[in-house]
């Protein structure tokens, strides 16, 4: 249930702003009496590292090593315990809890688990939780923070500046958790385990088509590209060959110039430059963070960022940012979106990311995306697919600038090397690929529904 209502008596001593308070959602048991979170747990509590020497290891685990869909850790990394100092301290069974935007509310959070020497450390954005006594699981106490109305209801109380917004530790000990008995907890963990990992194989049953999309596209190209592993890191290059061209190593690598050699001598379709099948290739802007710019999506017009694309290649419409319409109609007028426009990522992490917009709202994008528009005659979904399929990640690979914040700019985005056969063979192409990611489609979304499904019956335990 969602609870508004405050008295004076909860907010003395505590955070006096209204957003603190503002649609706060807890979870309120009929049968179960309920708790503050911080009387059933520690909230970074100490660790002792008693007997450890400097130069024995431990696990360590960076924000970017939890995985936000499942709650689970990626990796473990090592680090040395002399060099722990200004990380967070955690040992084997704590909850690792993200505090900062947007980790928080993307659900960054983890049970430390089969740590090296039980002991760890990592990022100083979690909040570490340990139970206080034996009648309270850290996995329920997971279960519960993990749920989006929490999640969210956590965010509306963020306090910080705009960028580096936190939960704070006075909100997160006052989230009220129901106490049920120890094995009615126990029961709803292990239905909630089974739930999901019926639903993670699921989700590879339908990575596994997924994955089967670049050998059919490959295979219908008549495109054999070799393998990456067999060539040397080492580039070295003659200085006829860097005249007119660029001058950084990772461009002319070895493997770069065989696989390019195979793709032309191997392809059964002509290869055409991206530039002379499109009547536009641009890109936008990014207006100032917490500016005028930005308004909401009643009056605003929806603004893409290259994270707002997903792995299928769609719009992720329910976490879009929106802008001023005297903006998209001046400023950003060149950067306007079209229905079946092809958008392509070209900097940081989502390099190679690439959607196809099908919408007629408005819409625009920012610098980190490409937009491509085709002339006549070329099927944007078959664009799309070759562009996400090796042949196009190829292209992309070399393109990009190994640097911090790997880029590609729009000049070498139109020199991409596309096989285009005709227009039939296009569409046939295009309703093979559609159907396989319709049948991974609907596996996930069976995935999604049996946990949902589950979380209701969990939730009716819970509330009584």
């Amino acid at each position: 249930m969602i609870e508004n209502k405050i008295n004076v008596s909860q907010a003395l001593g505590n955070r006096f702003d209204v957003s603190f308070y503002n649609a706060r959602f807890d979870f309120v048991s009929n049968s179960y009496p309920s708790f503050d979170l911080g009387q059933l747990v520690y909230i970074n509590p100490p660790v002792s590292f008693d007997g450890i020497s400097d130069n024995e290891e431990m696990s360590f685990i960076p924000m970017e090593s939890i995985d936000e869909h499942n709650g689970t850790i990626k990796t473990l990394k090592t680090i040395r315990f002399r060099e722990i100092k200004g990380f967070t301290k955690f040992q084997e069974g704590d909850l690792l809890w993200a505090k900062i935007t947007p980790c928080m509310q993307n659900g960054k959070s983890a049970i430390a688990c089969k740590l090296k020497n039980g002991f760890g450390c990592g990022s100083t954005e979690f909040f570490v939780l340990r139970p206080k006594s034996d009648n309270i699981l850290i996995e329920y106490i997971h279960y519960i923070l993990r749920d989006k109305r929490v999640l969210k209801s956590a965010q509306n109380s963020f306090g910080g500046s705009a960028g580096q917004q936190r939960v704070s530790s006075s909100y997160l000990k006052s989230v009220k958790i129901p106490l049920l008995p120890i094995d009615i907890q126990k029961q709803i963990i292990k239905q909630y385990i089974q739930a999901q990992e019926a639903k993670q194989k699921k989700d590879e049953e339908a990575k596994s088509l997924l994955d089967s999309i670049d050998s059919f596209v490959l295979k219908n190209m008549g495109v054999a590209l070799p393998s990456k592993d067999i060539y040397a890191k080492v580039n070295v290059v003659s200085l006829s060959q860097l005249i007119g061209n660029r001058y950084d190593p990772y461009y002319h690598n070895e493997y770069f110039e065989e696989a390019f050699k195979h793709l032309k001598e191997t392809s059964n379709y002509k290869l055409v430059r991206l530039s002379d099948i499109t009547v536009l290739i641009t890109s936008g802007i990014t207006p100032k963070s917490g500016g005028d710019d930005y308004t909401d999506s009643e009056h605003g017009v929806a603004f893409i960022r290259s994270g707002n694309i997903d792995i299928m290649g769609e719009v992720d419409f329910d976490n879009l940012l929106y802008i001023r319409r005297n903006v998209h109609n001046t400023r950003m007028k060149s950067s306007k979106v079209q229905n079946g426009d092809i958008m392509i990522a070209i900097v940081g992490a989502t390099i190679g990311q690439v959607g196809i917009y099908h919408s007629s709202r408005e819409a625009n994008i920012n610098q980190a995306i490409a937009l491509v528009r085709l002339k006549d005659g070329y099927n944007p979904e078959y664009i799309k697919e070759v562009i996400k399929s090796s042949i196009g990640q190829l292209n992309l690979d070399r393109l990009k600038r190994p640097v911090a914040r790997a880029n590609i700019n729009l000049e070498e985005i139109s020199s991409m090397l596309i096989p285009v056969p005709e227009i039939e063979i296009q569409n046939e192409m295009v309703k093979s690929v559609v159907s396989i990611r319709q049948q991974a489609k609907q596996l996930q979304k069976e995935g999604v529904k049996l946990l949902e499904s589950t979380k209701q019956e969990i939730e009716k335990i819970i509330l009584g």
